[in-house]
């Protein structure tokens, strides 16, 4: 079973002893407790087991009390994960197993939080993969989910110890639970995993204050009404920070990136002239388009010649036939009275001098779209 950190302090007889004063010492036998000072008498036991034991006791006594009242379900409630095991369960199958006459609806309610323990420990032993063995059994990778959960069942875990330690008196008064989510940088999921696990509770403790459900009344008997209204606050605390953290996650989370389509993908549908023997060019492939900040596009049936050009820091994209981010204010086109000269010329220079010889041309400089059609040779690209 999973296992939950919680600093347990173990004391000398004697330091137990003092303490014992101000906390009171297990009672061991119950015969002697009158019918009218059970209930408080369950609550002092409680108080004692809560201040001197932790969760792997809480574990302990009731794996005994399974072992020994519901054997069937052994397995399963050992597949369940610890922090499902509150210190009230495990104070009460501690204090049965001692032999108090503890009342039906007390068995009712152990049986309940065993059933919970049970009904998960199922899910868990039929998710678990069973690996086939071989010479060298390979050690399965946990996926992001399954490593996720870990750290979720671990945070519960935590939390089940604050709430023991709010019944004995020992959590800090400023104690924060978003603040605590914060400090360990909890995924989202987990904090909404904890609002989920703990609205159960809060609407049986809801129930318990202002219905006063019978059954409630008595599986709560060892708190009094005022601890049951500090720890419906508590709990319903922890769901409030949990809601926030999830907020305040949203509210930092930077945007995903939208991933680039690659360039191929983009030209795919482009239509343009591969080759012109009348003016013996060859295009470039349209995939050399996307990225790039410089174009120039001849088309051979009207002899005009367009310069495109982009300051986009992810240069062009193509959509459809069509070339995006282009600047339409430095991009123009000219049409061309002797195009081999000019074609050569842009051809065989730098980028600078080509566009320097484009515009010193006397022929009228217009503004120019940028759609690529079946007589366009891709003339020149510039990265």
């Amino acid at each position: 079973m999973a296992k939950v950190k919680k600093r347990v302090v173990r004391r000398g007889n004697e330091a137990k002893l003092a303490e014992e004063k101000n906390v009171g010492s297990e009672i061991i036998d119950w015969t002697d407790i009158a019918p009218d000072r059970f209930s408080k008498s369950v609550y002092e036991a409680m108080r004692h087991y809560s201040y001197f034991y932790g969760q792997k006791d809480y574990v302990s006594w009731t794996v005994d009390w399974v072992k020994s009242n519901r054997p069937s379900d052994l397995k399963s409630y050992k597949a369940g994960e610890d922090w499902r095991t509150s210190s009230t369960l495990g104070s009460l199958v501690r204090i049965h197993s001692m032999g108090a006459p503890i009342p039906e609806s007390y068995v009712d309610f152990i049986n309940k939080q065993i059933d919970t323990v049970v009904s998960f420990g199922k899910i868990n032993i039929e998710s678990t993969v069973e690996e086939v063995v071989s010479d060298a059994p390979a050690v399965k990778k946990k996926n992001p989910s399954e490593l996720l959960r870990e750290k979720t069942l671990g945070v519960l875990g935590e939390i089940e110890g604050f709430i023991d330690e709010h019944l004995d008196g020992s959590l800090d008064k400023n104690f924060s639970l978003y603040t605590h989510l914060k400090g360990i940088d909890a995924a989202a999921q987990t904090a909404r995993d904890i609002a989920k696990a703990y609205r159960e509770m809060e609407a049986e403790l809801t129930e318990l204050i202002v219905e006063k459900t019978e059954d409630l009344v008595e599986g709560y008997s060892h708190l009094t009404l005022s601890q049951q209204k500090k720890l419906l606050k508590l709990v319903s605390g922890f769901i409030s920070d949990s809601e926030k953290f999830v907020l305040s996650k949203k509210a930092t989370r930077k945007p995903r990136a939208k991933r680039a389509t690659p360039a191929t993908k983009q030209a795919e549908k482009v239509i343009y002239q591969k080759e012109s023997t009348d003016y013996k060019i060859t295009s470039t492939s349209p995939a050399h388009i996307v990225g790039a900040t410089e174009v120039y596009l001849f088309n051979t049936k009207t002899r005009v010649l367009k310069y495109l050009v982009t300051d986009k820091r992810e240069g062009f994209i193509i959509s459809g036939t069509s070339i995006k981010n282009y600047d339409k204010e430095l991009s123009f086109k000219k049409k061309l009275r002797k195009p081999e000269e000019t074609i050569d010329s842009i051809n065989k220079v730098t980028r600078i001098r080509a566009l320097k010889a484009f515009k010193a041309l006397k022929t009228a400089e217009t503004p120019t779209d940028a759609r690529i059609n079946a007589d366009t040779i891709i003339l020149k690209v510039n990265k």
